[in-house]
């Protein structure tokens, strides 16, 4: 079964500070994704991809058009949240091969990789297929990044590919992009990749406005199976209160009755999948925390510290007072 593609809170970060550069409402189109606005004060949290890929379709048609959208926010964006992921480096190559590594933790369907082919060196990537909604967009977008990647580690400020391959249909947005206009582009192709001499990467990279972020391998890793990514899901969307099952399906993509069909098969019911979360999460605010019993029980949607203590006790057969005495 499946998982649920998952992706990074930061990778909105390009889409949001171009929209602030072009002077967009991105508050308008992250609610009607229903993605919470101060997303980027967590920029670790987990968010389904489908919802941030529905995002970038309805920001960019809401600013013209989705493909011309990802080519300037790839152009143009901040993308210092991927740049942590390419150190330490030893060429333009170990950098490129060190992020198509890392990628994985901030996108848990994301792959890239680079392929020799002669004297050249492809730089790929490849799509989820299962999403609809954004394809072109977030294809535009990687495309862009891709080669200002290519452009830091190499130092040339003004590289472009000779050839391109892109999985989406020929387009005039991409035709008449100006850094694209001397590349020749094979449309339809069953991936999306840039041409590189291989001795450009053999270059070190000459920057030196190191990124200032925490190494990639301190994040958690995004689950690979349905179980896990769903519960990754609910965690990220749960405050005061739990999302009930048919939020949960609008921002995965998934009808309800596809994701009860999906719940049946993995043979657990999705309240079963809430008091789970809820259990562990108690277990460290008890352990973890200096939080009173009330406190928690309003932490975990308990309507009252009866309630709270009532279903801790079903799931140990102790008390949380004794439980936290232990």
């Amino acid at each position: 079964m499946k998982a649920i593609p998952l992706i990074r809170a930061s990778q909105l970060e390009p889409y949001l500070t171009f929209m602030d550069k072009i002077r967009a409402n991105s508050n308008k189109f992250l609610e009607q994704s229903k993605i919470r606005v101060d997303v980027l004060n967590t920029p670790e949290k987990l968010l389904p991809e489908y919802q941030v890929w529905d995002f970038i379709e309805r920001a960019g048609k809401g600013n013209g058009s989705a493909i011309e959208f990802g080519l300037h926010t790839g152009n143009e964006g901040n993308f210092d949240f991927v740049l942590g992921l390419m150190y330490p480096i030893l060429t333009a190559y170990d950098a490129l091969n060190r992020l198509c590594l890392f990628t994985r933790l901030h996108s848990s369907q994301a792959n890239l990789w680079l392929s020799e082919k002669g004297s050249e060196i492809w730089f790929c990537r490849q799509g989820i297929p299962e999403i609809a909604v954004g394809q072109k967009a977030v294809e535009a977008y990687t495309l862009m990044l891709m080669i200002n990647l290519v452009r830091y580690t190499t130092g040339l400020k003004h590289w472009q590919p000779s050839k391109i391959c892109l999985q989406m249909k020929q387009n005039s947005s991409i035709k008449q992009f100006k850094p694209l206009q001397n590349t020749e582009i094979k449309y339809k192709q069953k991936l999306t990749a840039i041409a590189i001499d291989s001795t450009l990467l053999s270059l070190t990279q000459t920057s030196t406005d190191s990124p200032d972020l925490s190494s990639p391998i301190n994040l958690s890793t995004p689950a690979r199976d349905f179980f896990g990514s769903l519960r990754q899901v609910i965690q990220s969307l749960s405050s005061n209160n739990y999302p009930n099952l048919k939020e949960v399906a609008d921002i995965t993509g998934m009808s309800s009755r596809t994701l009860q069909r999906r719940l049946k098969e993995a043979e657990i019911s999705y309240t079963e999948i809430i008091n789970q979360i809820q259990f562990e999460r108690a277990k460290t605010l008890l352990k973890e925390s200096n939080l009173t019993l009330r406190e928690i029980s309003e932490a975990l949607g308990y309507s009252t510290q009866g309630h709270f203590s009532r279903a801790f006790k079903r799931w140990t057969g102790i008390t949380p007072q004794l439980f936290r005495q232990l």
